[in-house]
């Protein structure tokens, strides 16, 4: 289970507490848009953190080095009612070991089994993973 606060303080921002920690999210409008982050984009920040996290738990990337991983997630809205209705997101793993480029296809469909994809259904997700070969880290 997960427990979250939010507090709307003065009509400008959202503290949010959860497990001790307090993060601050503020709702002021700029030139150029939100100052904090707005509502799809959190959305977007949680999926992004679960299906990240969610993938480099899997069996197959346990014990091999990562040596890049990146998402870039894209939400499509409509209007009426203002709802996201897909998201596209784009992964890149760059691994060290080689005979990983042979699971490509098991680990980008791994990539949406994290709970916030699979709490989704009303939203079209589509992940692509770009897996690559890296140099080893030094130790």
């Amino acid at each position: 289970m997960a427990t979250v606060h939010a507090d709307y303080q003065d009509r400008k921002r959202i503290v949010f507490n959860a497990r001790g920690r307090t993060q601050v999210n503020v709702r002021e409008a700029a030139e150029d848009g939100p100052v904090g982050y707005s509502s799809t984009e959190l959305l977007l920040i949680a999926l992004g953190n679960c299906t990240l996290g969610a993938l480099l738990n899997q069996d197959l990337l346990q014990d091999v080095e990562v040596t890049r991983a990146e998402a870039t997630l894209d939400a499509q809205m409509v209007p009426n009612p203002p709802r996201v209705v897909s998201i596209d997101v784009e992964i890149d793993l760059e691994v060290a070991d080689p005979a990983l480029l042979d699971h490509h296809a098991e680990l980008e469909a791994l990539a949406c089994a994290c709970p916030i994809c699979n709490t989704l259904s009303n939203v079209e997700i589509s992940s692509r993973l770009r897996l690559s070969v890296g140099e080893p880290t030094a130790v």
